[in-house]
C-alpha cells in the first residue's frame, strides 16, 4: 500500500513539474473563457485610450473611455438587472497601483450603483510598479456576475533608479512607504502560521501514516478515537493537537495585543457606494434597429440587417458596430481609432442616411475576428447577436443605439 501511495505521489509531482516547465507567460486575461452571449449582451466599450504605453517605475498613466451596460443584459446574470459595479483594471498581477478613479466626472474610490442602459465615462490613473511588458485592460466587475473586460493594451514599464516606492502621508503627520510598510511583520506572522500548519500536516501524514490507512480511517465514524489497538488516534495525538491549538491561541492573542498597543488610533474600514450622475443629454440625431443577422461559415461573414432612421436635419452616417471590446468601423466615416480591437466592416450602401429618411443597411462584419474571440453563438443555446451601432453627423454628434437580433447560422 505504501509503495502504491508513493508511486501516485511521485507521478503527481512529475506532472506538476512538467506543467510548470511548459508554462508560458499569458498574453490575455480570459476574455474567451466567458460565453460569447455574455460579452455581446452585457457591456460595450468605446473611445478607450491609454495616455501612455511606455513608462518608468513610479510614473503614472491614465486610461479613459466609455462603458455602457446594455439594455440586452442577460436575464441569467445578476437576476437580470445589475445594481452594483466596480470599475477596475485587469493586469497580470499587481504591476500597477490604481491611485485615482472617476466615473462620469465624480471621484469614485469604491463601488458604484449602476443599471441597464447606463453610460459611464471613466478615468483611471495608474502608477507603474513592476518593470516589464504587461497587458492591461479596463474592466467593470458587476455584483453576482463577475468581471467584464474591455479593450487591452500592451504597456512597457522600465526600471527606475531606486526601484518603486509609494510614499503616503498619514493623518498624524507621519509618512510611510506602502511598498515596504509592515513587510517583515507580515512575513513573520505568515511564517509562524506556516510552521503551525506544516507541524499539523506532517504529524498526521508522516508518523501516523493517515493517508496510507484510508481504509481504516474511512471505516471509523467521525470524531471517534480508533483506540490503542488500531493506533489511528491516541492520547499522545490529543496532546500534540492541544499543544498546536495552544500555540495558535497564544500567537493570535499576541497579535491582537501588539496591534492594540502599537496602533492605538484607528479608523474603521470605510465604505461608500455612490450613484454617478447621469451624463448630459445628447442630441438625438438618429436611431438604429437590428432586424436580422446571418452567418455564412463558407465566407466567414456575419451580415447584420439594420434599419437606420435619421431624426435630424443633416445627413447621418453609420460609423461603427461595437460589440463587447471589439469595434468594426466604417472606413468612410473617418473614425480616428486604431488598435488590436479595431477592425473594418463593409456596408451594402455608403452608410449615409439623408434627413428624415429611414434606410436598411447591411453590415458585413468579418467573422474570422468573432471566431477567434469565440463570440459567434453558432451551436449555442442562444443564437443572438448584440452590440451597439454608432451613428454620427458632420457636427460631431454621436448616438449609440443598442441592438439585438436572432442569428441564422446558415449559408446565404
Amino acid at each position: 500500500m505504501r509503495r502504491r501511495v508513493l508511486s501516485i505521489l511521485g507521478a503527481a509531482f512529475t506532472a506538476m513539474a512538467v506543467v510548470g516547465l511548459a508554462a508560458t507567460t499569458a498574453s490575455a486575461h480570459g476574455e474567451r473563457a466567458q460565453e460569447g452571449f455574455v460579452r455581446m449582451e452585457a457591456v460595450s466599450w468605446w473611445d478607450v485610450q491609454f495616455s501612455q504605453t511606455s513608462v518608468k517605475q513610479g510614473d503614472t498613466m491614465t486610461i479613459t473611455g466609455t462603458a455602457k451596460i446594455l439594455e440586452t443584459w442577460p436575464s441569467n446574470m445578476s437576476g437580470g438587472s445589475p445594481s452594483v459595479c466596480y470599475f477596475t483594471v485587469v493586469e497580470p498581477g499587481a504591476r500597477f497601483v490604481l491611485i485615482d478613479r472617476q466615473i462620469n466626472g465624480v471621484e469614485t474610490p469604491q463601488s458604484n450603483f449602476c443599471h441597464k442602459g447606463g453610460v459611464y465615462n471613466f478615468s483611471m490613473t495608474l502608477r507603474a510598479r513592476d518593470s516589464g511588458q504587461w497587458h492591461v485592460h479596463p474592466a467593470v466587475a458587476v455584483e453576482q456576475s463577475g468581471t467584464l473586460i474591455g479593450p487591452g493594451q500592451w504597456v512597457t514599464t522600465a526600471d527606475a533608479p531606486g526601484g518603486f516606492s509609494y510614499p503616503l502621508q498619514l493623518l498624524d503627520g507621519g509618512s510611510i512607504d506602502l511598498e515596504s510598510y509592515g513587510t517583515w511583520l507580515i512575513l513573520g506572522f505568515s511564517g509562524l502560521t506556516l510552521v503551525l500548519g506544516m507541524w499539523w500536516m506532517l504529524y498526521w501524514t508522516v508518523p501516523k501514516r493517515t493517508v496510507t490507512r484510508l481504509a481504516v480511517a474511512n471505516y471509523l465514524p467521525l470524531n471517534q478515537d480508533g483506540g490503542e489497538a488500531v493506533g489511528l488516534i491516541t492520547r499522545k495525538d490529543h496532546r500534540h493537537m492541544a499543544i498546536i491549538t495552544g500555540v495558535t491561541i497564544v500567537i493570535l492573542g499576541g497579535g491582537f495585543l501588539f496591534q492594540a498597543l502599537a496602533f492605538p488610533g484607528k479608523l474603521p474600514l470605510q465604505t461608500d457606494w455612490i450613484t454617478p450622475p447621469d451624463l448630459p443629454a445628447v442630441t438625438q440625431i438618429a436611431k438604429a434597429e437590428a432586424t436580422g443577422a446571418t452567418y455564412d461559415p463558407g465566407t466567414h461573414l456575419l451580415t447584420i440587417d439594420a434599419k437606420v432612421q435619421n431624426l435630424s436635419k443633416e445627413p447621418v452616417t453609420l460609423a461603427a458596430f461595437r460589440t463587447a471590446y471589439l469595434a468594426f468601423v466604417n472606413v468612410a466615416a473617418g473614425l480616428a481609432e486604431s488598435g488590436d480591437y479595431i477592425h473594418q466592416m463593409r456596408l451594402s450602401t455608403d452608410g449615409v442616411v439623408q434627413p428624415g429618411q429611414t434606410a436598411t443597411v447591411k453590415l458585413m462584419v468579418p467573422g474570422q475576428v468573432l471566431e477567434q474571440e469565440e463570440m459567434l453563438p453558432v451551436g449555442k443555446a442562444q443564437l443572438q447577436v448584440a452590440g451597439v451601432i454608432e451613428l454620427s453627423d458632420a457636427a460631431g454628434n454621436r448616438n449609440f443605439s443598442t441592438v439585438e437580433t436572432a442569428l441564422n447560422p446558415t449559408r446565404t
